[in-house]
């Protein structure tokens, strides 16, 4: 029986656009997936297929267990991985670390000296955010074990914009472009760039208008942002790129 839950939902907006691009997930389930972000309904098969995404459950299940939640779907869970919370401040360093090297798997994909500087890092900044993943781990994780490149960061990471005009299955918005410039990541900003919707019949969509914040992830739009979440995705994003633009002193 289809019924609606907020971090379900969620969830699946955020994971439908690299399924859907054969990145991330059971590429098999990308129609089920479709119609769960669209219809914002879900079912026991919801979860079923999110168990399936092998970076994003891994990390859920880490915040949960690290704030005494049971559901690693949990509203609060799923908008810490993916925007950022204080749920993210409870995770020990030790732990992250252990995640990325034991659960992840990269103790076997990363040289010594990538995981060493993984290691320096988690002690000036321990964040299992989505932002933290993409900026901080040289490789892609989910079904192309590739380098990354600032194209595929700059897709990759949950990044927002104002929209400026809405046309059927597009949305025009005034946003920022992850760039790499001196061996330094930052944003050029005020860039106009043109998100997807989840398919025409995107219940979200509807409730969009001009003046909106929208977060997008690999060009497709997730959802409408209020000021504090807002807030807290530009503020952690911030904090990803400067843990990325970090070297140990000499």
């Amino acid at each position: 029986m289809a019924e609606k839950n907020s971090g379900l939902i969620a969830c699946s907006r955020y994971s439908y656009p690299p399924n859907s691009l054969s990145l991330c997930g059971p590429i098999n389930q990308k129609t089920n997936l479709k119609f769960y972000t669209t219809e914002g309904l879900t079912d026991l098969g919801t979860k079923e297929i999110l168990k399936q995404f092998s970076t994003l459950y891994p990390y859920l299940t880490l915040i949960a267990s690290q704030n005494n939640l049971t559901d690693p779907f949990d509203s609060r869970v799923v908008e810490a991985y993916w925007l950022g919370n204080s749920l993210l401040n409870k995770i020990p360093k030790a732990k992250l670390y252990n995640h990325l090297t034991e659960t992840m798997g990269l103790k076997k994909k990363l040289k010594r000296k990538e995981l060493n500087n993984i290691s320096d890092k988690l002690t000036v900044l321990s964040l299992p955010h989505h932002s933290f993943h993409v900026l901080n781990i040289y490789r892609r994780t989910g079904h192309q074990d590739s380098p990354q490149t600032i194209e595929t960061m700059d897709a990759c990471i949950i990044n927002w914009g104002e929209v400026l005009e809405i046309d059927g299955g597009k949305i025009k918005i005034k946003t920022q472009r992850l760039t790499h410039s001196l061996g330094k990541l930052s944003f050029e900003k005020n860039i106009i760039r043109t998100v997807k919707t989840q398919g025409l019949e995107d219940q979200p969509l509807l409730r969009l208008k001009v003046g909106d914040f929208i977060s997008y992830h690999w060009g497709y739009f997730c959802q409408k942002l209020n000021s504090p979440v807002l807030n807290n995705l530009k503020y952690y994003t911030a904090l990803s790129i400067n843990s990325a633009n970090w070297k140990p002193a000499l």
